[in-house]
């Protein structure tokens, strides 16, 4: 990423091992590139995914899971440094995982090369603060070399997290009701759809009816649709987007008001009566966190 990256552990190559690959620069650019399945983190600033053709922004809040063979693009080119931690499963490492936790250990020491199960619905924009943690703190235990020795480890814990991710993905696309199966899945692909435009929209205006254009669906049944899916309606969902998305730049060092009109709020006595209802404390208190913490802002 212009800036050398931090590859963990040093001789591993991507889709032979499990990697870790940390990387700060403020210019850096991915073409068409298909790698094994990965989960895409930001530690510091922002930045965009593009699949399929469409951009997947990505926080400190949210991550990415893109599948093995997945075909991506990405085009850093900021004024402050940005910072990226991504995850490289080796090929089966996650689907042998699934299959050894509904096997019994006879059946894995009889059989070890049975099908893997597949993972549908995995690969999309997710916002979910601790599994992106865990991948943070591992970016900066392999950095520092601290516990090289638990690496596969640290790994094996990863893939049961995000695969527990992942049965709460499935609960989801289960509630919606469909005769079909292929009613079911075609329904909740347009929901993801919908889902991950908020997700590149929080500083703007964002309507229903362009949510729901961008899904291919009518304003109606996505709002319906996504209420049964996600146990909330988008509003709900996108006011807690952008207040993660707030808490994230106040954590690092951005101005309370700043980050409060960088994300939508016109009113900031608005913006931090709803932040102390989401997190417990008020938008100050992670500010002064910050200050005490004696970290400067962007230190590239």
């Amino acid at each position: 990423m212009g800036a050398t990256p931090y590859l963990f552990p040093n001789e591993a190559r991507l889709g032979r091992d499990n990697v870790v690959l940390n990387a700060r620069s403020r210019r850096h650019r991915v073409d068409n590139f298909a790698g094994p399945l990965s989960i895409k983190t930001v530690l510091t600033g922002e930045v965009g995914w593009v699949v399929g053709g469409r951009e997947l922004r990505v926080n400190q809040s949210s991550f990415l899971v893109l599948s093995e063979g997945e075909r991506y693009s990405m085009n850093i080119d900021e004024v402050k440094s940005v910072e990226t931690c991504c995850v490289f499963f080796r090929p089966g490492y996650v689907e042998r995982v699934a299959q050894d936790l509904t096997s019994p250990m006879e059946r894995s020491l009889e059989d070890f090369a049975a099908q893997a199960p597949v993972l549908p619905y995995l690969s999309a924009l997710h916002l979910d603060r601790p599994l992106v943690e865990r991948v943070q703190r591992l970016a900066l235990r392999c950095k520092g070399l601290l516990t090289p020795s638990s690496f596969e480890e640290e790994f094996l814990t990863l893939a049961l997290e995000l695969l527990g991710f992942y049965e709460r993905v499935r609960a989801e696309s289960a509630r919606l009701p469909a005769v079909r199966e292929a009613t079911r899945q075609e329904l909740f692909r347009r929901l993801l759809i919908g889902r991950e435009y908020m997700h590149s929209q929080t500083a703007g205006p964002l309507s229903l009816e362009m949510i729901a254009r961008e899904a291919c669906l009518s304003p109606f049944h996505f709002h319906r649709g996504f209420k049964q899916a996600f146990e909330q309606t988008p509003h709900q969902y996108l006011t807690a987007l952008r207040l993660e998305r707030a808490r994230s730049m106040i954590a690092v060092g951005t101005p309370v008001l700043e980050a409060c009109v960088e994300v939508g709020f016109s009113s900031p006595s608005a913006f931090s009566r709803l932040f102390k209802s989401h997190f417990g404390e008020i938008p100050s208190a992670v500010r002064r966190k910050f200050a005490r913490s004696g970290k400067t802002g962007d230190e590239s």
